[in-house]
């Protein structure tokens, strides 16, 4: 599937759930390295604790320190020198299971391009990482920077944040009107409050635990990939509110065997147009965007497991 896509940078302070031991304080990635080296052995739920006084230069020795040493680490960058996480800073830290970032950082995987999208999250595969706290100074946060923390059970962001708001550990924009991240760890049924407007791109992507979701009639836009390869997913009703459905929003949904669709939705707003202005490319696999589009509103239905060969029958 053509990938077309910016990112913004990400801007954003983050706080996990770390260890009651006290923390060991270096100056160094090299001086960090030595003391994990030395220590025993542990477990994601008993991490080593340390704090690293970093600058910008320091980022990618500190993720390398952690990698080779192969210890579960809760980690605190601190001191005023550091003000940008780099692309790809902690990318399949799996062994990372907090990190508290400074005041004094800005951007988090600023100067993405469309070749980074798929594999530049700044916390990329971080599988132990379970919830975190956004700071009040965040002011834009990149759609990857949490990308395949499967873990991730709660977004949590400051009150006084003037960009993010965030309900039952759900990343929304400050008013509420965007989902922007659904936890990929969350299980079960999800309804979205109403009054959100937007469904972000990406942010249900992976969510497999998420069984069924509930669309309030206050959306009007699900973005591309928005609910990608979430594949506990059987059945979605499009409320009559939406007029707009992104690329590959429903793609890779492979037990998603009932849609229905209460409204109409344009056909230039049915996926993502090719640059020749000729192909699009279907929010859903199968040909269901061609038979919603000859047969309008109503329920379809295929068989599991859903593939792009998959033929949809209207009820």
């Amino acid at each position: 599937m053509k990938n077309t896509r910016k990112l913004a940078c990400t801007v954003i302070a983050a706080v996990f759930a770390v260890s009651t031991a006290a923390a060991q304080s270096f100056n160094s990635a090299e001086a960090l390295k030595e003391y994990l080296d030395r220590q025993p052995a542990n477990s994601p739920d008993k991490p080593i604790k340390v704090t690293v006084n970093a600058n910008n230069q320091m980022i990618k020795n500190i993720d390398t320190a952690i990698k080779s040493a192969g210890k579960y680490v809760s980690l605190t960058l601190s001191g005023s020198a550091l003000t940008a996480i780099p692309v790809a800073a902690f990318t399949n830290c799996k062994s990372l299971t907090s990190i508290e970032i400074p005041n004094s950082v800005t951007s988090i995987g600023a100067a993405f391009n469309i070749d980074d999208y798929y594999g530049a999250g700044a916390f990329q595969d971080c599988t132990n990482l379970t919830n975190v706290t956004i700071g009040s100074g965040v002011t834009d946060i990149g759609r990857s920077t949490f990308w395949d923390c499967t873990s991730l059970t709660a977004i949590t962001v400051a009150t006084a944040n003037t960009a993010y708001s965030s309900d039952n550990g759900i990343l929304y924009n400050k008013n509420k009107t965007t989902l922007i991240q659904y936890p990929q760890g969350k299980k079960g049924a999800f309804t979205i409050p109403n009054g959100v407007t937007s469904i972000g791109s990406f942010a249900f992507q992976r969510c497999t635990g998420l069984t069924s979701v509930t669309i309030p009639n206050s959306v009007t836009e699900i973005g591309d990939q928005a609910f990608a390869d979430c594949t506990s997913l059987t059945s979605v009703t499009i409320p009559n509110s939406v007029t707009s459905i992104g690329e590959g929003a429903f793609s890779g949904c492979s037990n998603l065997t009932s849609v229905t669709f209460q409204g109409s939705i344009p056909s230039n707003n049915f996926g993502l147009r090719d640059d020749d202005g000729t192909t699009f490319y279907s929010p859903f696999m199968g040909d269901l965007r061609a038979k919603y589009l000859a047969g309008g509103r109503g329920t379809y239905k295929t068989t599991a497991p859903v593939s792009d060969s998959s033929v949809w029958t209207k009820q």
